[in-house]
């Protein structure tokens, strides 16, 4: 690594962190007053405020990681075109790009990181802070006589089940369809039935055809159908209720089968769903997509120093939220493909980024 690409570096990972640092912190507080009260009235302990607060750390990383990325990126920048060191650098023979090169290779790891942690990690704190707010905070109680509708879970026996309907007061799930996996994912068994219920710890399930399948998704022998049998599912009907399947508690592999169990039952929020499952490969390249937007910004910043360069910066970002936000919501009404949607804002303002950079080489 050559010596300018570690100077910019030194300046731009501690820029980078601080603004994390700062986003979280402000999270933290604002939340922590919001519902102070009912903290407070609930006794909730301090040791159990700060688990429920650091599950919410890698969403609050994911999420704010691109605005922390262009304040750091105009920042150091803007600093450096003030002090007049961006001449210095380009009388050495360095140009533009040579010169947020190092910044760009940060903000590709940052992508990677991000795609990580959102898939792997995101997800299961999602659901941990979900389910602590509301045994803890808003006291949410199942409701008795609720009906959930296109329930699906990850069950024992690496089964999917999904249900086009559960009856919470009487513990029927209807339309149930279970797809059960070996450890490579295989298809191995399904199970399909018109109705399952919850009788004294047992299912029971209802105009039922079993099947076995092979690794070639063809079946070994023939189906075989119940009229009435009981049906081997250790998941209690609570389980349906705490783990009902939501897009924003699943990883890309899990949302991806979700899509396909889902097809065997409504198609209403199908589209919505493929647009969830694009924009989970296209979110987290908005690190790489933001330098190049700042860069050419913070270039021409010479007066105003720091506090143009963060002005710039809230009017770039709202830019490309309202623009990502207007593409996914055309995706989800069905007014543009799934992947398109997801990639239009990248596609749109990395394109015009990569254009002013040329202009100013």
């Amino acid at each position: 690594m050559k010596i300018i690409e570690r100077y910019i570096l030194k300046n731009f990972l501690p820029s980078f962190i601080w603004c994390l640092t700062i986003f979280l912190f402000l999270y933290v507080i604002i939340d922590l007053f919001a519902n102070l009260d009912e903290v407070i009235r609930e006794h909730i302990p301090f040791g159990t405020l700060v688990y429920y607060y650091l599950t919410f750390f890698p969403l609050i990383f994911v999420q704010t990681s691109p605005i922390a990325i262009l304040l750091a990126t105009i920042y150091n920048l803007s600093n450096l075109n003030k002090n007049n060191e961006i001449v210095a650098i380009k009388a050495s023979g360095i140009n533009i790009w040579g010169l947020i090169r190092p910044i760009l290779i940060t903000g590709i790891l940052i992508s990677i990181m991000v795609f990580i942690v959102n898939d792997k990690i995101v997800p299961r704190s999602a659901n941990i802070s979900a389910q602590m707010r509301e045994t803890l905070i808003d006291k949410k109680a199942p409701a008795e006589t609720k009906i959930l509708d296109n329930v699906a879970i990850y069950g024992r026996k690496n089964r999917i089940i999904y249900a086009r309907q559960f009856d919470t007061q009487k513990n029927e799930l209807s339309d149930l369809v279970i797809h059960e996996h070996d450890k490579d994912q295989n298809l191995i068994l399904k199970i399909s039935a018109q109705k399952a219920k919850f009788v004294y710890g047992k299912w029971y399930i209802y105009n039922a055809l079993i099947s076995q399948v092979n690794n070639q998704g063809q079946f070994t022998n023939e189906p075989k159908f119940y009229k009435k049998t009981l049906l081997d599912m250790e998941e209690r009907p609570s389980d349906f209720l705490k783990r009902e399947w939501r897009p924003e508690f699943m990883s890309y592999r899990e949302l991806k089968r979700y899509i396909k169990l889902f097809k065997m039952g409504s198609t209403k929020s199908l589209n919505r769903l493929k647009v969830d499952l694009c924009y989970r490969i296209s979110f987290p390249f908005i690190n790489f997509i933001i330098i190049l937007i700042g860069a050419p910004f913070a270039l021409h910043i010479r007066r105003g120093g720091a506090l143009t360069g963060i002005g710039i910066s809230i009017i770039i970002a709202l830019f490309y939220y309202a623009f990502s936000a207007i593409t996914l919501a055309f995706g989800k009404a069905g007014m543009l493909p799934p992947i398109v949607a997801a990639w239009l804002g990248n596609i749109v303002f990395g394109v015009y980024g990569f254009i002013k950079m040329q202009k100013l080489r």
